[in-house]
């Protein structure tokens, strides 16, 4: 990776060191220009058919991609006496850089602030999910003054979050997966997946049209393979959750209904279509996932879309800052985790794929609770991070692909011998404390 790409990614990555923002900070944020027209329309060129396409060579250079997930949080007080918070409204916000590629950085990033402005204002720009942080101020003043002057028992704390994390980062495909997270009383709060899956080497954005010459066919197909799924029912996961009842008794037009924008991703194995809560299923059987493996993809989808392959078979290994300070090692970017804390450097020697930093929490197992930074490939590279590192349960993963598609995850933790940084698979750590 060339160092303009590093100083890029430094400056990108600069924003996770300032703290949160207040709402007089927020009201003065320029926003990004939204595009003053829409290009005219003109008819698409024609799609050949996937089983008559032969994919793509693999070039000897491939684009790297990486991401940057930033976060923004904002606290705000009851405006009677600023002692009970009445509003959370937090997200976070990808940045995206390949390399050799700006106009498709820079056309995934307009589309990335074109969502972040419209769930920052509520204003309906045409992508994203539109909540408006003022709106909600308004509803979280009204119900604390309703509370207070009736004396009625109410929950007092609002909430919007918005996070994301992505599960395919290649030179092909690059997909985020949004998750919104919506409270403003009542017994639960609401949320729903939304994914996007952009082509990496235009930054436009995949509609489900453009998987293949024959759509409709494709359709079928997929609710097929869906249906055989829920039939099969393996480790009762549809049994659980699916009942004929609840989607009228045809099974087949409701799965069919979710092969649409928003509801499909892919990820290193195949391609995820999934509901939203409510959609197929009760609440309580929360977002229902149906997964294709690329084996049964292929000849029906554009093999555009199917990955090449991960490169090699190298790994990773933490080290003192002090062993690459001499540039013995490329540093590849750097992510501050907190503000304070240890330095360290994630090093890839050779090279893996699809490498993701992740916080984690655990309860009985460990599991992801947001995406730090993602990158396509490291190869003979570093990562520096500076994070504090707890004494007991970790909570910083490590993930990457090896070439044969396993994926390895690895827990950032300290010795228990000499207090050194070391990394632990997941699956074999027994949490302290």
């Amino acid at each position: 990776m060339k160092r303009i790409l590093t100083f890029i990614l430094c400056i990108v990555m600069s924003f996770m060191f300032f703290g949160c923002s207040t709402l007089d900070k927020i009201q003065q944020i320029e926003l990004p220009p939204l595009p003053t027209a829409q290009p005219e329309e003109t008819a698409p060129p024609e799609t050949p058919q996937p089983t008559e396409t032969p994919a793509p060579a693999v070039s000897a250079e491939t684009n790297h991609v990486v991401i940057g997930i930033s976060r923004s949080t904002n606290e705000f007080y009851d405006p009677q006496n600023g002692a009970v918070k009445i509003l959370t409204f937090s997200y976070d916000t990808p940045s995206v850089v390949i390399d050799n590629n700006e106009e498709a950085t820079e056309a995934i990033n307009e589309y990335i602030a074109r969502m972040d402005e419209t769930y920052i204002t509520g204003n309906d720009y045409g992508v994203g999910t539109s909540e408006g942080m003022n709106l909600l101020l308004e509803m979280a003043q009204d119900n604390y003054y309703v509370a207070v002057q009736e004396q009625i028992e109410l929950p007092l704390e609002f909430a919007s979050d918005m996070t994301v994390r992505t599960k395919r980062i290649d030179d092909r495909c690059i997909d985020l997966v949004y998750t919104n997270y919506l409270y403003t009383g009542g017994a639960h709060g609401n949320y729903s997946d939304i994914a996007y899956v952009f082509d990496a080497s235009t930054g436009e954005r995949l509609t489900t049209e453009m998987l293949a010459g024959d759509i409709s066919g494709l359709r079928t197909y997929l609710t097929d393979l869906m249906l055989q799924l829920v039939e099969e029912n393996k480790d009762g996961y549809y049994s659980d959750r699916l009942s004929l009842d609840y989607v009228g008794g045809d099974l087949n037009t409701a799965l069919s209904g979710l092969i649409r924008d928003g509801a499909w991703y892919f990820d290193s194995e195949g391609m995820c279509i999934f509901s939203t809560p409510y959609e197929i299923a009760p609440y309580a059987s929360g977002i229902v996932e149906f997964h294709i493996p690329y084996e049964e993809l292929s000849g029906h989808i554009d093999p555009r879309w199917l990955p090449v392959g991960y490169a090699g078979d190298g790994r990773l290994s933490l080290r003192p800052v002090s062993d690459i300070d001499d540039g013995s090692v490329e540093v590849l970017d750097r992510v501050a985790v907190s503000e304070n804390g240890t330095e360290l450097a994630v090093v890839a020697d050779g090279s893996v794929s699809q490498v993701t930093l992740s916080k984690v929490g655990y309860a009985d197992v460990f599991y992801e609770t947001s995406q730090l930074w993602a990158c396509s490939e490291m190869k003979d590279c570093a990562l520096q991070i500076l994070t504090d590192i707890p004494d007991g349960v970790p909570d910083l993963m490590l993930s990457y692909i090896e070439s044969s598609g396993t994926v390895r995850e690895f827990l950032i933790t300290m010795s228990g011998e000499d207090g050194s940084l070391i990394l632990v698979d997941k699956n074999s750590i027994q949490p302290r404390g």
